[in-house]
């Protein structure tokens, strides 16, 4: 029983030993970090202070240049989301009036149809809007394109366009709406 509390007692006695050591390896450098803080003359200090100072500047600087930056670019994009989607309400209307104007006939109501047509795509572009329109045996392309049917036509290669059956809508790089058409198959 008192082997046992002896080899207790050199067990914790060592632990302690190594403890202390690792306590004062530790302290060793931070005693010699202190004296070099302590041996640096006054003005060594201010130009540590006045360097230290600066780079706390500079990165506070770019990190606002970064901040205006993604503030312009996401005001721009809010802009633009506004504007697609004010945009795609109108297209509808705009939609009808075409169809108006190509199935109306030639007298003065249909005339007038067409002047407001005119002016309501003048508008429409003045605003960034672009039309989609393929020309027959373009590619198609499923990112501005939808395609209604196929059509197997002579000449015409598959996935090519056979016909535009509505004109497609953009704003920007935004697809307001795709281009209606038929593609070969």
């Amino acid at each position: 029983m008192i082997e046992h509390s002896e080899s207790t007692e050199s067990t914790e006695s060592t632990e302690s030993t190594e403890a202390a050591e690792a306590i004062e390896a530790t302290e060793q450098p931070v005693d010699d970090v202190v004296d070099q803080v302590q041996q640096r003359s006054p003005e060594d200090q201010l130009r540590l202070d006045l360097h230290e100072a600066n780079e706390a500047k500079l990165r506070a600087l770019a990190d606002f240049k970064n901040y205006q930056r993604r503030s312009i670019e996401n005001e721009a994009r809010a802009v633009e989301s506004g504007m697609a989607r004010v945009i795609r309400s109108i297209l509808p209307a705009v939609e009808q009036l075409n169809l108006a104007i190509i199935h109306g006939g030639d007298d003065a109501v249909v005339q007038g149809f067409q002047i407001a047509f005119g002016e309501l795509m003048k508008g429409l572009a003045d605003c960034g809007v672009s039309t989609i329109e393929p020309a027959v045996g373009d590619e198609f392309d499923p990112q501005t394109h939808e395609a209604m049917m196929r059509q197997e036509v002579e000449g015409i290669e598959t996935d090519h366009v056979v016909s535009l059956m509505q004109t497609g809508f953009r704003l920007g790089d935004i697809v307001l709406q795709p281009a209606k058409v038929s593609v070969g198959g």
